[in-house]
């Protein structure tokens, strides 16, 4: 059996309460005046004004709930404001207020919860950049460290930063990162400190913040990580050089022995001159993989000068056999046209060497804001996901016959003017090389 709810109040017969009661009270008024045969002109203007009375009495009778509501719904928003979603509003079970009050008890219900949820993810995230050794700083547009972890604490040598100003915190780090962090500028810096060699990596970044300007500054000190990967990389350059020279001498070696058997014996001499044939390849090959190794230790500085963009794009066009296409509206541009045809050689080699058809490679040559960008395309078997991640180390191959120095060389290159190679897998198949060359 079902239990009834009781029904609640209703603002609309309170209403009705308070029209019922005025309009009994000025009849009763009426009724002693004629009763009484009283003076028009005097009780009528009395009966009008008490009846007034009553009304002004019955009509804050009847507004104090809705009164009351609001009150308390204004206070639960002013609280709101405050970050406090603590306040829930009591409906004196009026049901025209009911549905209101509740959906406010149910916003409230649900901030509080995200906000519950949302303090405990920075706190978390809190622990998290506390405990990270990379060195953290954020400063407000008056250049006033708002937050900081207890690395910077530690590069500063400082404990509590918030408040102060950075450009007097930073007066006794090292002097490139000092000035570096005063002009807001990325890139590494090697100093030295008691004797050693330490490389700092800086990165600014500029946000807003509660619609506020604010500057992001990361300090990380690289020294272990590179002298780590120094290490691995010498390792992989030695199994590398290893292997390339084994697989060189071991069949010089054995046919040199063979060679000097069939002088002794005077037998077979027409195997001679193939053995010497495939001795001067093995050397050959031994010497051109010894030479571009020493190609890319001695890349020489980029000479710039202005070069005919148009006439350097159909050059390259006739050179690798690839379809161009130009977006650029700059005449010239200031580079080295040996090293970036080089570049621009050495990848459309790859995206051939990868199975794509002659016709679906393309270099795009476009003008964006203050650089260009020399993009190629082709539609190769693509990239895996190591080999994304290792391409532009030297020594990395896949390649039978590669050396590993293809790529590393280019991107030498497009670092020595400025720019950035970036190298990343199409939609549909194939890949996307592309870097860019500051036209200042």
């Amino acid at each position: 059996m079902k239990t009834r709810l009781p029904k609640k109040p209703s603002l609309k017969r309170r209403l009705l309460l308070n029209l019922c009661v005025a309009i009994a009270f000025q009849s009763i008024l009426m009724f002693l005046v004629l009763y009484w045969q009283l003076d028009y002109r005097i009780w009528l203007p009395v009966s009008a004004f008490l009846t007034l009375l009553l009304l002004i009495v019955a009509i804050n009778w009847f507004l104090a709930p809705i009164v009351d509501v609001v009150s308390a719904l204004e206070t639960g928003v002013s609280a709101m404001k405050d970050n406090d979603f603590s306040i829930t509003v009591h409906n004196k079970q009026y049901e025209e207020l009911d549905t209101f009050v509740q959906f406010y008890n149910d916003l409230s219900d649900v901030l509080r919860k995200e906000r519950s949820a949302l303090m405990q993810r920075e706190m978390l995230l809190d622990k998290v950049i506390q405990s990270n050794p990379v060195t953290m700083i954020l400063t407000n547009d008056a250049d006033q460290v708002v937050y900081s972890n207890k690395a910077a604490q530690t590069l500063l040598q400082v404990p509590r930063l918030e408040g102060r100003s950075l450009a007097q915190l930073i007066e006794n780090i090292p002097t490139a990162m000092r000035h570096a962090t005063i002009e807001r500028r990325d890139g590494l810096f090697t100093e030295t400190a008691h004797g050693e060699t330490v490389i700092y990596s800086l990165n600014c970044q500029k946000f807003l913040l509660q619609n506020q300007p604010h500057h992001l500054y990361l300090y990380k000190n690289l020294t272990t990580e590179i002298s780590r990967n120094e290490i691995a990389l010498w390792k992989q350059v030695i199994r590398l050089i290893s292997h390339e020279l084994n697989n060189s001498l071991a069949p010089i070696s054995s046919m040199t022995g063979s060679a000097k058997k069939i002088l002794r014996q005077q037998e077979n001499l027409e195997m001679l001159p193939d053995m010497l044939d495939t001795i001067e390849r093995r050397t050959q090959r031994l010497f051109e993989f010894t030479r571009q190794y020493a190609r890319l230790a001695r890349l020489p500085a980029a000479r710039k000068q202005d070069v005919n963009l148009a006439e350097f794009v159909s050059d390259i066009e006739r050179i690798c056999g690839v379809i161009t296409r130009c977006e650029f509206q700059v005449d010239t541009l200031s580079m080295d046209s040996a090293q970036i045809e080089q570049v621009l050689i050495n990848i459309v080699k790859n995206a051939k060497e990868s199975g794509s058809e002659p016709d679906q490679i393309i270099l795009i040559v476009r003008q964006d804001a203050d650089e260009v960008q020399f993009e190629v395309l082709d539609r190769g078997s693509g990239l895996g996901k190591e080999q994304l991640l290792q391409a532009m180390l030297p020594f990395y191959t896949t390649k039978r016959s590669g050396t590993g120095i293809g790529l590393p060389l280019c991107n030498e290159i497009i670092t020595g003017h400025g720019g950035r190679l970036r190298i990343g897998n199409r939609r549909g198949g194939g890949v996307r090389a592309i870097f860019t060359v500051p036209m200042n």
